[in-house]
């Protein structure tokens, strides 16, 4: 059974979280969405919307989790006619961003999340003393609505990725929500996301794709999603992925590169069924 791949995208309706490693005082926000957190907010508003009686979440997420690979959702700017998005990339002087269509000059990291993040602060409470408890002010970046800054100041803030199905029942599941919500603190009003499109598509960020295997692949040199790979020749970095329900090798094994890490070579990555990448074959750098 082939694999059909869409391209979506999701307009911010208010601040988003999606937990970094915390600085201090500061809890810090990634500016892409993981694809293991849309499978969740995507199982989370399906199961809710079929239920009759008790949602089946576990149910419905084995089925999304089967029949059904996500890529790694990542911030995008209107532009006259669609929704671009901004991938990142390592060069020669470290982490920047990039429109995905390559015009305009990449924005260093630290530029670049100046454009989207703002803070919040926040605190516990002490019951005693119905007062903040000592020692817990702290901070959390959020991603805005829209774009700051002078090139983009009233721009709405969208994220762009691709899903791929190969069953019906998950086709379904795909298209039923309207909304999700992403991220933490959701109970708090962060995180919404409603659906702009959902569209056909035959490349992934410009990658060739492979839809005919077990898997999904795509073929390239720029990592978008957590991955895997003994590549040599490789520009980026590593980080060790923790959460509930991660598979062993990726929450405590080999670090795994982040997105943005560039290979010397071609390479055809496979998309796991919690949305990280494994490198499968390279290609001649010559080809």
């Amino acid at each position: 059974m082939t694999w059909t791949l869409h391209r979506w995208t999701w307009v911010l309706e208010g601040p988003l979280f999606v937990g970094h490693v915390p600085a201090g005082s500061l809890n810090r926000c990634r500016l892409y969405i993981p694809a293991r957190a849309v499978w969740g907010a995507m199982t989370a508003e399906t199961a809710r919307l079929a239920a009759e009686e008790a949602p089946e979440y576990k149910d419905i997420g084995d089925v999304l989790q089967s029949d059904a690979r996500f890529t790694y959702l990542y911030p995008a700017q209107h532009t006259e006619r669609s929704w671009v998005a901004w991938l990142p990339r390592f060069d020669e002087d470290g982490l920047c961003w990039q429109r995905e269509d390559g015009r305009g000059e990449p924005v260093a990291d630290r530029a670049f999340r100046r454009r989207l993040l703002s803070t919040r602060p926040g605190t516990a409470i002490d019951p005693t003393s119905d007062s903040a408890a000592e020692g817990s002010l702290r901070e959390t970046e959020c991603v805005c609505a829209r774009w700051r800054g002078e090139s983009a100041p009233s721009d709405r803030v969208a994220y762009v990725g691709y899903v791929f199905t190969r069953a019906e029942q998950a086709r379904q599941y795909i298209e039923q929500p309207k909304q999700l919500f992403v991220g933490g603190d959701t109970r708090y009003g962060l995180g919404a996301l409603a659906n702009d499109s959902h569209e056909q598509a035959s490349t992934l960020f410009g990658g060739a794709v492979d839809l005919s295997g077990d898997s999904p692949s795509v073929l390239t040199k720029r990592v978008l999603a957590h991955a895997s790979s003994e590549s040599s020749g490789v520009r980026g970095a590593r980080e060790i992925l923790i959460g509930r329900a991660y598979q062993a090798h990726h929450a405590f094994g080999a670090a795994s590169w982040v997105p943005g890490t560039v290979t010397a070579q071609t390479v055809t990555w496979g998309i796991t069924a919690e949305g990280m990448w494994s490198a499968m074959c390279e290609s001649d750098p010559e080809t």
